[in-house]
């Protein structure tokens, strides 16, 4: 099946997905509210057997800069009453031409789209917005290189210690004022430099043990000098933001900022005190904060203006230093408006109300049919992104875990073959994602230069025997039921209790089938849904025993730049070495010294992020794949997204929902626009 060309009759077997959905996501009640509003009735169809293609990159920048601009009516108006300056004043010298996916075009609207956050923005907000956090640099469609964004060029010494980065001249903030190396100044030294409100600067920024150099060159130019060669701080860094963590906060507004801060104004803790801080640096991160101050001045296409306890406005940025290949100033929608929804249920059927021009963040493969029914009585249709992840769902066990027998049993290689051999990822494939994902072993993505198939193969196939012999010969005998196999010296069954984040992935509904694969082998899993800030706690507390989460970071946009799957992490994400991911991240200082063979795994880290070779990277995933570390389930899977049909631009199947790529960060979403 050619998914770019799909239409509601390629997928016409998904309008079974409700029915399928209220058996297996039992864990999931949220739903429910979307089967009341679609009659679920099945119809069944032969699997997909072909993959979701990906579009040719779409990321050719035009070389010239248009000699003429053009600006939205709403601007032309406010100019014309003295509000603003000329189009050509408030443009940088040398703007971004943003290629456009189909056609220039037309000004004008309001985008309508959902969220569960209380902030001003939310995901859908920031997929549509198009700049995402005004990176300094643009990820490629094809997730490989960068592009220039808020920068205009840069360049990389041939040792990877030095970038030295060329800003726009005449670039300005969303208030007019100016973006300079200065704003840049502020940021490394009285945000980054400052103990008080960065105690640990992150490591892509401290990169050899020493904080990252700042050389400013003139008022557009500066030069970043590591201590080691940093080969994935273009792409990761600059490109992604990783490391900067929250949209915005790659560019401070100095002229802004400088009011909370101790530095430049003595009355700073008297602010702090008054909005009830005991602390300046304790108020400073608020008013810095863009998804909770609407004063604060932005370098993003859309400005957040209003808020409501139900909704958010956001209007265009006169300043945006974007243009079409033909000079009309970006964005072509006037207005992005966010409606606060209480629950994903509500959500959903907001959703499938047709209440929202678009709808992708909190959607969900399992409700296909009822989103896609949904669409066709409200003037909309559903598009597929390839969702960029090596593992839909995957799992780890705790080998760090205080309880010495489980430790023992889950750092046997031959415990996580067997669960692995006891997945049947062709029926999760089938019920979940209509035989659309790939039956997978987690690994990178297909796209990555460092796949193999091998890797994707290794303990992957559904063989139950295998699995069984694998238990029997670690000593897990069964019980005198044949119920559950037992701990080898306790003598009680195996029954491991663990929570969950659902979030993201349809995690529930996989899991239940986890569940009901593992008991065939003797192995019980009890499980529950929790808030991610508990999971937190537990996990840092080293108080859980097995964890799952969406398998991504399997780009090469970020695959192995932390971490997380390949690698023990200390963080919520995974527990299969939270002891051992905390003593390589504090120096041996705290947590546990592993065993050689996790060791190997840090330092072959280490030396890919040094280096960006292959073999570092090949000896990583031949340790995945021999030894399963982390246990994948399906990956490269479909996801949603609903499109109202005046809505265009919007790439057929895009490139990688996924936070890799930042979602539609390389799609170019200030593009968009409504037919009209």
């Amino acid at each position: 099946m050619d998914l770019k060309k799909h239409t509601r009759r390629d997928f016409i077997r998904l309008t079974g997905l409700a029915a399928a959905g209220v058996t297996i996501a039992a864990c999931a009640p949220r739903t429910e509210i979307v089967d009341d509003i679609i009659d679920p009735t099945p119809t069944t169809e032969p699997p997909a057997e072909e993959p979701i293609e990906i579009e040719d990159p779409v990321d050719e920048v035009p070389v010239e800069t248009p000699s003429i601009y053009n600006e939205a009516p709403m601007l032309r108006q406010r100019v014309a009453n003295g509000e603003l300056p000329p189009v050509e004043e408030r443009l940088p010298e040398e703007p971004r031409v943003c290629p456009v996916l189909e056609s220039i075009g037309q000004y004008g609207g309001t985008l309508t789209v959902g969220d569960l956050t209380m902030n001003l923005s939310g995901g859908d907000v920031h997929q549509s917005m198009g700049d995402w956090g005004s990176n300094w640099l643009r990820i490629s469609h094809d997730l490989t290189h960068a592009l220039p964004n808020v920068l205009k060029d840069w360049e990389v010494s041939e040792d990877f210690t030095q970038v030295t980065c060329y800003m726009r001249p005449g670039m300005k903030w969303s208030d007019g004022e100016p973006l300079t190396t200065n704003d840049l100044r502020y940021w490394y030294e009285d945000i980054l430099q400052n103990t008080e409100i960065t105690p640990v600067p992150h490591m892509h920024f401290r990169w050899g043990g020493e904080l990252m150099k700042l050389d400013i060159i003139d008022d557009y130019t500066f030069r970043l000098t590591h201590a080691q060669p940093h080969p994935s701080f273009e792409l990761v860094n600059m490109a992604h933001y990783y490391g900067f963590w929250g949209a915005d906060n790659t560019w401070v507004p100095r002229h802004y900022m400088e009011q909370f801060h101790i530095k430049y104004n003595d009355n700073a803790g008297k602010l702090a005190e008054d909005a009830g801080f005991d602390f300046w640096f304790q108020l400073h991160g608020q008013p810095n904060n863009a998804g909770q101050n609407t004063e604060r001045p932005t370098l993003r296409a859309y400005i957040s203006h209003r808020d409501t306890p139900t909704m958010s406005f956001h209007r265009r940025n006169p300043y945006y230093y974007a243009v079409d290949p033909e000079g009309n100033q970006l964005p072509y929608i006037d207005n992005i408006h966010m409606d606060r929804a209480a629950d994903l249920s509500v959500m959903d059927a907001k959703i499938v109300g047709g209440t929202y021009d678009f709808a992708a963040f909190q959607l969900r493969i399992l409700f296909y049919s009822t989103y896609a029914d949904g669409a066709a009585r409200s003037n909309a249709h559903m598009k597929l992104w390839e969702s960029g992840k090596g593992g839909e769902v995957v799992y780890n066990v705790n080998m760090n875990h205080a309880n010495e027998e489980m430790r023992e049993v889950f750092s046997d290689d031959r415990f996580r073959h067997a669960l692995s051999l006891a997945i049947n990822r062709r029926e999760i494939n089938e019920i979940i994602y209509f035989g659309n994902a790939s039956e997978t072993q987690f690994t990178v993505i297909p796209v990555s230069r460092h796949y193999k198939p091998e890797y994707a193969e290794a303990y992957a196939e559904y063989d139950l025997d295998r699995a069984n012999e694998l238990l029997d010969e670690m000593g897990l005998e069964w019980n005198a039921a044949r119920t559950h196999r037992v701990w080898p010296e306790s003598g009680r069954p195996i029954i491991i209790a663990w929570n969950l984040v659902e979030t993201e992935t349809p995690k529930g509904p996989i899991t239940e089938l986890v569940t009901e694969y593992w008991k065939a082998i003797g192995i019980e899993i009890r499980w529950q849904s929790v808030t991610r800030t508990l999971l937190t706690q537990r996990i840092g507390a080293n108080e859980e025993p097995m964890s799952l989460w969406h398998g991504d970071e399997s780009a090469d946009t970020l695959f192995l730049r932390r971490p997380k799957f390949f690698a023990p992490l200390d963080g919520d994400e995974s527990t299969w070495g939270v002891l051992w991911g905390r003593w390589y991240n504090t120096g041996g200082e705290q947590g546990e010294e592993p065993p050689q063979v996790i060791k190997d795994l840090y330092e072959w880290m280490d030396e890919y992020n040094l280096t960006d070779d292959d073999e570092p990277a090949r000896r990583v995933l031949e340790s995945q794949a021999e030894h399963v570390w982390t246990i994948g389930t399906v990956g490269n899977a479909p996801h949603p997204l609903f499109v109202r049909n005046n809505l265009k631009n919007v790439s057929d199947t895009g490139g990688f929902w996924t936070w890799d790529s930042l979602w539609t960060f390389p799609e170019y979403a200030e593009q968009w626009y409504f037919e009209r």
